[in-house]
């Protein structure tokens, strides 16, 4: 199929999606009122909501076709903004944590990074459906990012990684339940893993933020943002916090600059904090 006639197709298909359930718009609008409040008129929101599913979209053409793209095609697909950043950490030799969200074409960040030479293993939650999981770890392990699953004998697997100075990519950005750490997003108190902040505080493993913007179908940018520094108190919960702020205020501003590209149709506040009724 031409490139063109994909990109048309796949919109399509977000705005046929998007039309069909109602359930789901409702949810996306109120994530969307949620996050920017009297900011932004009801018609934009809605325009914003229909685009995330656009994106959505087109987002999943081009990860079934994985298997046709060569390393070359992806350097052309995705530019890159910041890798300096990624050799800074890389040079503090104790391993690095890549926090990212559900955000624009984010399997295909992870293979932009692994053409730059560094191996990463990216962390997934396991699919309730098994073929539809062995599908997608088929997908992402094609193109060189290692994967494991999210479970109880992780914490020991990333150690080791950051053990060797490699790349352990945790996306970080959906609700983490009672025992997460809530920190501000969007002015409200959201569950954050705190996986990220964990392996920064106890193993002094640098944090580097990163995301992909899309310009054009099968075309992208890819920023690779500084390390997140915090000013240590000595108090590694206080830092864990503050390491989880830090990174969510990353979050938060891409979503805020591109709005179309976030997963609205995930609860992110579905947990309220303690205390609160």
């Amino acid at each position: 199929m031409p490139v063109a006639m994909q990109a048309w197709l796949a919109c399509r298909m977000g705005n046929m999606i998007y039309s069909s359930s109602a359930a789901r718009r409702r949810l996306i609008l109120s994530n969307l009122r949620m996050a920017f409040g009297d900011e932004k008129p009801e018609a934009e929101l809605e325009d914003i909501a229909r685009r995330s599913y656009q994106n959505i979209m087109m987002t999943a053409f081009e990860f079934v076709r994985f298997p046709l793209y060569s390393g070359a095609d992806i350097v052309r697909m995705v530019d890159v903004e910041g890798e300096e950043n990624m050799r800074d950490a890389v040079s503090r030799g104790k391993g690095v944590i890549v926090v990212s969200a559900h955000f624009g074409s984010w399997e295909l960040l992870a293979a932009r990074i692994h053409t730059l030479g560094f191996p990463m293993t990216a962390v997934g939650r396991p699919q309730n459906d098994s073929m539809i999981n062995d599908f997608i770890v088929k997908m992402r392990t094609s193109k060189g990012t290692r994967h494991i699953p999210r479970g109880v004998p992780m914490f020991d697997h990333i150690t080791k990684l950051l053990g060797n100075n490699e790349l352990v990519g945790l996306v970080s950005d959906q609700n983490a339940g009672p025992k997460g750490i809530f920190v501000d997003f969007f002015g409200h108190p959201a569950a954050t893993f705190k996986g990220p902040g964990l392996f920064a505080v106890t193993r002094g493993s640098a944090l580097v933020p990163v995301f992909i913007v899309r310009t054009a179908y099968q075309k992208h940018t890819a920023y690779i943002c500084p390390v997140v520094e915090i000013e240590p108190s000595g108090d590694a919960g206080r830092d864990l916090v503050a390491y989880t702020q830090a990174f969510t205020i990353v979050i938060e501003d891409f979503v805020r600059r591109h709005p179309d590209h976030w997963f609205w149709v995930h609860k992110r506040w579905k947990t309220p904090p303690p205390g609160a009724d």
